[in-house]
């Protein structure tokens, strides 16, 4: 209808809010209850996450060469391990660079390597996995293990577990937690965009009556919807902030890196606020579409 814009429907929006104010207060309380969880997890999950990368950048695997190969053959072995997928750094270690390290790690007991004579650590090359390779490390030990003049291949496997599970763990439990709480969340504010729109339901038969199209009725409703949902989403964001500051340190220190657990970042916060968002226009576009046809 000509003459209504975007303000008339804010207005209408926030004249929606304010008329059934018990029931939108409640939506907004159980929506916040549900992003206070999203929240939690995603906590946990990016402080894990740093954990898990730290551990990933550790990954390493040990290649060790046969003994008398040439210069030449070193270098075209290194070329090819540095070609290899999930590869992110090769280091040559010597025998001799080997056995200096051993002597540090052993400090104080040289009297054992001493003893043995001759130097019996092999050359090798030390390698850094990429950590989304954690899962291909058992191949990719099998496969450089049939290199000409490699010797034999050791690699972290418990460790690599570790990441592996890890990372599955919080993709799959992330994703259906998502899931779980963005269908719920859709659920609440598709209930009281219609408890909204009986409530009002003569009003919107005497719109439809004078012309009203399906889009002027429905767009108060579709962002009263909305701001039920980034009301919630910013709630539950503001009682996490609330708890994180008022938490000492030693209480959450052992979740994440020594200094401590992180808070969301901004781009996380924003993205909490604007998917609730979405998911609140979702829910009221479900009840107005219903109650309009």
């Amino acid at each position: 209808m000509k003459g209504y814009g975007p303000f008339y429907c804010l207005a209408e929006a926030f004249r929606g809010l304010r008329a059934n104010s018990l029931v939108n207060l409640l939506a907004v309380g159980t929506i916040s209850m549900a992003m206070l969880i999203v929240g939690f997890f995603l906590i946990v999950f990016l402080n894990v996450r740093s954990a898990v990368n730290v551990v990933g950048d550790r990954l390493a695997m040990s290649v060790y060469l046969k003994d008398g190969l040439t210069d030449h053959e070193k270098d075209f072995l290194a070329a090819r391990l540095r070609s290899e997928p999930g590869v992110r750094k090769t280091a040559y270690l010597s025998k001799a660079d080997a056995l200096a390290s051993f002597k540090k790690e052993i400090k104080g007991q040289e009297a054992l390597v001493e003893g043995l004579g001759e130097n019996p650590l092999p050359d090798s090359f030390e390698l850094n996995i990429d950590r989304s390779h954690a899962d291909a490390l058992e191949a990719m030990a099998r496969k450089f293990s049939r290199y000409p003049g490699v010797e034999d291949v050791s690699y972290g496997k418990q460790g690599a577990e570790v990441v592996s599970g890890l990372y599955k763990m919080l993709t799959y439990g992330g994703s259906a937690l998502a899931v779980l709480l963005g269908v719920s969340i859709v659920f609440i504010i598709s209930n009281s965009v219609r408890l909204a729109l009986y409530s009002r339901g003569q009003e919107i038969e005497l719109m439809q009556w004078i012309g009203a199209t399906k889009g002027f009725i429905q767009t108060p409703f579709l962002l009263e919807g909305m701001m039920l949902a980034m009301l919630g989403s910013a709630l539950a964001v503001g009682i996490l902030a609330v708890l994180y500051f008022l938490l000492p340190p030693e209480v959450v220190r052992f979740l994440a890196r020594p200094q401590g657990l992180d808070f969301l970042p901004p781009s996380v916060v924003a993205g909490m606020i604007t998917g609730g968002g979405f998911l609140g226009l979702a829910g009221a576009l479900v009840s107005v579409s219903s109650f309009l046809e």
